[in-house]
């Protein structure tokens, strides 16, 4: 494939679940959840040229970008498989993680329970976390040998709550005990280790990160362009709005540039 000049492969946070859906979708863009203000989209408006957007809303490591997905019945292809048929990309975009440590899972977890810093919950993470950065190794070196050699962006983590929040979807449903500030800050830490590998490993192949200039939720919008993440009175809560796609995108064309002329 050419005439592309970079492309984005991850998982929904990227591809904007809960964004509108392009009139001319292909049944691939429909099943991953690609929409018209993907970051994929933001970044190609930016820098005036294509960006292809191979991101799919439940892509994992291991079922999504080394090994094909089965999205909404269908089998789509591994994205590094068809990011090695781009011709000379300039740039990558990567944004992996949540997924491979089923971290909607967890954060469900600590709503239901009054306290979810458990044995158990510790030692799946760690669990998890440890099968992660094995996946990312080998992510990392398919990305470092494509033969154009492109500049590679790894998005981090964001925390989806600040510290002190106290909002309605700090609370949670009503039927939970929702979240306290011991939970969400156990959830910070979390994080905090993902991202730690995530850049540790960027880092050892001299590969770009980004961190996502995301306010968490209970933050009031200090602009009044409202939140950058969905709320759980949103269809999809902790993904990106279009404002945070908008925001995640900014720093991603500070590091690709733009094309001069």
């Amino acid at each position: 494939m050419s005439g592309v000049r970079g492309v984005v492969i991850g998982d929904s946070r990227v591809a904007r679940l809960g964004g509108p859906r392009a009139p001319d979708a292909s049944p691939e863009d429909v099943a991953c959840a690609r929409r018209t203000d993907s970051l994929a989209r933001q970044v190609g408006a930016a820098v005036g040229d294509e960006v292809l957007d191979l991101a799919g809303a439940g892509a994992r490591i291991g079922a999504g970008l080394r090994a094909p997905q089965v999205a909404r019945g269908l089998s789509v292809p591994p994205q590094v498989g068809r990011l090695k048929q781009v011709e000379d990309p300039a740039f990558v975009v990567v944004a992996v993680g949540p997924n491979d440590l089923n971290w909607t899972d967890l954060i469900g977890y600590c709503y239901a329970v009054a306290d979810c810093a458990d044995n158990f919950t510790a030692g799946e993470f760690r669990y998890r976390l440890a099968a992660f950065d094995r996946d990312y190794a080998d992510l990392l070196a398919d990305l470092a040998t494509l033969p154009s050699h492109p500049r590679v962006v790894v998005l981090t983590s964001y925390d989806v709550l600040r510290p002190d929040a106290q909002c309605s979807t700090s609370r949670g449903p009503r039927q939970y005990p929702g979240l306290t500030p011991e939970e969400i800050a156990l959830l910070a830490d979390r994080n905090a280790e993902l991202n730690g590998v995530l850049t540790t490993g960027a880092r050892r192949y001299g590969f770009d990160v980004v961190a996502p200039p995301l306010a968490p939720l209970c933050t009031p919008s200090a602009d009044g362009l409202g939140p950058d993440l969905q709320s759980l009175d949103d269809p999809h809560p902790f993904h990106p709005t279009a404002v945070g796609e908008l925001r995640l995108a900014i720093p991603v064309v500070d590091r690709v540039g733009v094309p001069p002329g």
